[in-house]
């Protein structure tokens, strides 16, 4: 299928844009490890030589540039050049049933100062004073994927190219009047919502990756494709678990992030927040409650 694709205006600025971000931190048992790969996160790689995008000479992306479908597959999965950062990336040993709470940044990690991470307000995992607590710039879900290294491999040597099955997922609000809105987007400051969610118990004990990332979600107009803008990072865990049942078969990516995929894209109403279309998912498959995979919907 053929797709003559848009680009956003801000891709052209992107070397100045801060307000995009990473997930570089993540907190279980209610302790928060360090940022990055100390704590289990695998960094990305900039600048990097990306593929080129539609009808442009745009290859260079640095840190926070956004991720498109096109791109090569390991930076769909996990971030741009994430295989380079593994070995140097711990593994963090976690229990099937931890409640997690991940968080994100928004500065290239050269730019860092230990008051983005220390003291923060409400035991939040990062607190960047720059922009008065943080905030996205564009709407769409919160999504998180557990993906299950193979036999033979551990979470460090893995490349997520195995099914992946997504655990949990912040959407949208309705409202009485049928309007919606996007719950994380904006300037929210210390009332952005914080992410928290469970391991599944069922999860059976091994080495995973686990993938977070707020897509900023495509849409189709008389001019063509806007592409889904992805910011995706990966955690390296070992779970432990009493749990015999096997690990639910998955999704691929990047095929689940195709503009053809389910979620990937929206109508420009429902992009200007004036309507949910009809019949519209979240992006990234199924959701697995624990014990069945079901329609991720609002």
């Amino acid at each position: 299928m053929h797709y003559r694709t848009i680009l956003p205006a801000l891709v052209a600025i992107a070397p100045d844009v801060n307000a995009h971000y990473m997930f570089v931190r993540f907190s279980h048992k209610g302790v928060w490890e360090a940022p990055l790969g100390a704590g289990g996160i695998r960094n990305r790689t900039a600048p990097f030589e990306e593929q080129a995008l539609y009808n442009t000479n745009y290859y260079t992306r640095v840190f926070n540039d956004p991720t498109y479908h096109m791109d090569y597959p390991n930076s769909v999965r996990c971030g741009r050049g994430n295989m380079d950062h593994a070995n140097e990336t711990a593994i963090i040993d976690v229990d099937a049933g931890d409640t997690i709470e991940v968080a994100h940044e928004s500065a290239d990690p050269v730019y860092w100062r230990d008051d983005y991470f220390n003291n923060c307000p409400g035991d939040r995992g990062t607190c960047d004073p720059r922009w008065n607590g943080l905030y996205f710039i564009h709407w769409g879900p919160m999504i998180v994927h557990l993906s299950k290294a193979p036999d033979g491999q551990d979470a460090r040597t893995y490349d997520g190219s195995g099914d992946w099955v997504k655990i949990y997922t912040f959407g949208l609000r309705r409202h009485n009047d049928s309007t919606f809105d996007w719950p994380l987007y904006g300037p929210r400051g210390l009332d952005l919502p914080r992410f928290t969610f469970k391991i599944p118990v069922q999860t059976p004990p091994g080495q995973y990756l686990m993938r977070m990332d707020v897509p900023w979600i495509g849409q189709v107009n008389s001019y063509g494709h806007v592409p889904t803008q992805m910011y995706p990072s990966c955690a390296q865990l070992s779970i432990r678990s009493n749990s015999t049942a096997a690990f639910p078969k998955g999704v691929k990516m990047p095929d689940i992030f195709m503009p053809e995929a389910p979620g990937m894209e929206t109508s420009p109403d429902m992009r200007e927040l004036k309507v949910v279309d009809e019949g519209f998912v979240y992006p990234g498959g199924p959701l697995w409650d624990g014990e069945t995979m079901v329609v991720d919907k609002p």
